[in-house]
């Protein structure tokens, strides 16, 4: 009977927590997901507008030289999909002018609105600011174009830099330091002895299939999120 009793009471507890734990444990990963989602995809969008806008303002230059309205120095853009969220911006504007009838001012400043970015509402801002003084578009771009190639150079010398701290900094860490710590292992294993209750062969076992393989994927993270524009 006691047996009986002590499984019973295992079972509501059991229940209890498939009942409780479970829900609140899978709305908090919900409420987290739609939390971060919007915030990580507003950033990819941002980075992916940036990260080609200076070759945009570039070929944008290019085809307002030809002298051609700035409706139509969108609707060019849109061809070129390898601008990805800054063509489809200018597919925005395109189709706020034909679909909506904006005029092409209205149309850019309601994108200039909405984008993530910073720079291409100035850009788009500044576009805008040139159409209604009637001022020179194609200087605009032009003056636009070579400032973001400088910056987008800057960005890219100074990633280089840093990359170079982080060659020393991983080759260090996980070259030389495991490397050393395998020599003092092999010495230990000789000897005999333990490390928190770990043999020398577990310890380089853990440290080879685990340690170093955990510490890589990090480092390759890390590279992954601190390059510009990823």
């Amino acid at each position: 009977m006691i047996v009986v009793s002590v499984l019973l009471q295992l079972e509501m507890i059991t229940m209890l927590y498939y009942v409780m734990f479970i829900p609140i444990l899978s709305a908090s990963l919900l409420f987290v997901f739609l939390y971060i989602y919007p915030i990580q995809r507003t950033n990819a969008i941002r980075s992916a507008i940036e990260g080609d806008l200076p070759f945009a303002l570039a070929h944008m230059n290019a085809i307002a030289s030809s002298g051609v309205p700035p409706e139509y120095l969108f609707s060019l853009l849109t061809d070129f999909k390898e601008y990805k969220q800054v063509a489809k911006s200018a597919e925005i504007v395109v189709r706020n002018i034909s679909t909506f009838g904006m005029s092409s001012t209205v149309a850019i400043k309601n994108v200039a609105d909405r984008t993530p970015s910073a720079m291409f509402k100035q850009v788009l801002d500044g576009i805008v600011s040139t159409i209604e003084a009637g001022g020179n578009l194609v200087l605009y771009l032009k003056e636009m174009s070579e400032k973001a190639l400088f910056d987008y150079r800057i960005k890219r010398e100074n990633y280089l830099k840093m990359l170079s701290t982080y060659a020393d900094i991983y080759t260090a860490l996980l070259v030389a330091a495991p490397l050393m710590m395998m020599a003092v292992l092999g010495i230990m294993n000789l000897i005999g002895g333990q490390i928190l209750g770990l043999s020398s062969p577990e310890l380089i076992w853990l440290i080879t299939w685990v340690a170093l393989p955990i510490m890589n994927s990090v480092f390759i993270l890390f590279i992954h999120v601190t390059y510009p524009g990823a």
